[in-house]
């Protein structure tokens, strides 16, 4: 009896294996909520305070990138070796962050709307719906924060945004687990 094995199949199984690896999907939301929180924060503190929302998002991503980089492990020279582009989402987002009218952008667009970016980013490359559907959510909905409701209320919907995320990385992250446990 002889089986045939689809190489499509086994590249696909191992570079999923390799993304659960680098936590490719639980480390960006869990770095979402994290920065999601120190906003809510901050705007709690200083409700009309901008600066926090230019910042916190390419913070974010430099810590992603240096615990990514913490991560990388080598692989069979036939697999990816699994470049998530923290850095390129970092440089858009400090080039956005020191832009000349970045402040009226964060106004605008809301504090959240940097992070979301930076998730729309990597789930174009991962074509990670757990990365895509976050992304999606806070595009659309940090400028409605920003334009309709008071500084004052957007520190507890940022709040709410970041326990949804963290749920998210939860979940990721046990889906990781699982799938790193089952190969022994």
């Amino acid at each position: 009896m002889t089986t045939t094995v689809d190489a499509t199949s086994l590249l696909a199984a191992t570079e999923a294996r390799r993304r659960a690896q680098r936590r490719a999907t639980s480390l960006p939301l869990t770095g979402t909520a994290a920065g999601l929180a120190v906003l809510a924060v901050s705007l709690w503190v200083d409700p009309w305070g901008f600066y926090p929302g230019v910042l916190v998002p390419s913070f974010v991503y430099l810590a992603m990138w240096l615990v990514a980089a913490r991560r990388r492990r080598p692989g069979p020279a036939w697999t990816t070796e699994g470049k998530d582009r923290y850095g390129v989402v970092l440089l858009v987002l400090v080039l956005l962050a020191y832009f000349p009218g970045a402040l009226l952008l964060t106004r605008f667009a809301g504090p959240a709307f940097a992070l979301g970016i930076g998730l729309l980013l990597l789930a174009r490359r991962a074509e990670d719906p757990l990365l895509r559907g976050p992304g999606i959510v806070l595009v659309v909905t940090s400028p409605l924060i920003a334009l309709v409701l008071s500084p004052v209320l957007t520190g507890p919907l940022l709040l709410a945004l970041a326990i949804g995320c963290g749920a998210l990385a939860l979940v990721a992250h046990r889906r990781e687990a699982a799938m790193l446990a089952d190969l022994g």
